[in-house]
């Protein structure tokens, strides 16, 4: 049985969303493939239970909440070094192709240009009068 959504409440901590049971929201999400009903299940809350409470601590809807995060994690992997298969495969997308188009929607770039631009800016990070 779901619980009562009027009681399920997230806390904002930071960039942290923390469940009741001082859980991470965004780490369930990377649990759960970042899908809004695997995470919606996985904290015994309906979707719409789920929506209501990332609604009022975010301001955002889970979906676009959890698409926010995964953009941020491939950003963060591009910096690392990782190949844009490898973020692809390890941030949940069944085709490379879904993921290509995500990027291309959320960063206004193609991977490749994203991967070049995001690399660009960490080579330029401690070197003298870089921004």
């Amino acid at each position: 049985m779901p619980k009562d959504s009027a009681k399920f409440t997230l806390r904002r901590e930071g960039q942290r969303y923390v469940c009741p049971d001082d859980r991470d929201l965004l780490d369930i999400a990377e649990e759960e493939a970042f899908s809004v009903s695997g995470v919606a299940e996985s904290l015994g809350l309906t979707n719409r239970q789920l929506d209501y409470a990332v609604e009022r601590a975010s301001g955002l809807r889970p979906k676009d909440l959890f698409r926010r995060h995964r953009m941020l994690l491939a950003r963060r992997m591009v910096a690392e070094g990782f190949s844009l298969q490898v973020i692809a495969q390890s941030l949940g997308f069944k085709h490379y192709t879904h993921f290509a188009s995500e990027v291309k929607s959320y960063f206004d770039l193609p991977p490749r240009q994203f991967q070049k631009s995001v690399r660009a800016m960490c080579s330029d990070v401690g070197r003298p009068g870089a921004a």
